[in-house]
């Protein structure tokens, strides 16, 4: 399948019709941080693909508690995505970030608008938004875990030449 597509963008290229611009990176994400920063901008309905691996400790020091990019076979509402395996790759586009300030005390809290999406080991998906892509493990008690995947991240841009 992916030979058939990138023959037919290559036939494309060559006619013309389109211009590509394919990147490829790797990003660690740790186990134990909430979200992680890919530097990478989207836009809506951009197809970018994910391949991970790697080990995570759901729980420092029990080897049971330990995931690879899929998961572990539990469900929680201790984490972002309830329906997905507890401790799976996860992303989100960042669409809007606020920050309100509470006149009384100066304490800040940040707010912001996101759309998550589920990725696990392998998956190409297409961008829900606009905005800024981050990674994260699909649980929200991250204090205690360790580990990290190391995601290999794939982003094609397709654009029809405007035609004359």
């Amino acid at each position: 399948m992916k030979a058939d597509r990138r023959f037919a963008l290559a036939c494309l290229m060559a006619a013309g019709w389109l211009t590509a611009a394919e990147e490829a990176r790797t990003i660690v994400v740790p186990g134990n941080v909430a979200w992680t920063d890919t530097g990478i901008e989207v836009v809506q309905g951009q197809a970018i693909e994910f391949d991970a691996e790697g080990m995570i400790s759901l729980q420092k020091g029990n080897p049971q508690a330990d995931c690879g990019p899929d998961g572990y076979d539990l469900r929680t509402v201790q984490q972002p995505l309830t329906d997905r395996n507890l401790g799976s790759l996860i992303g989100k586009v960042v669409i809007a970030v606020t920050l309100i300030k509470d006149k009384k005390t100066g304490d800040e809290k940040i707010d912001e608008a996101a759309e998550l999406f589920p990725i696990g080991a392998r998956n190409r998906v297409e961008m829900p938004a606009k905005g800024r892509l981050f990674l994260g493990v699909n649980e929200l008690v991250i204090g205690d875990n360790s580990g990290q995947f190391m995601v290999t991240i794939v982003t094609g841009r397709e654009e029809p030449r405007p035609h004359f």
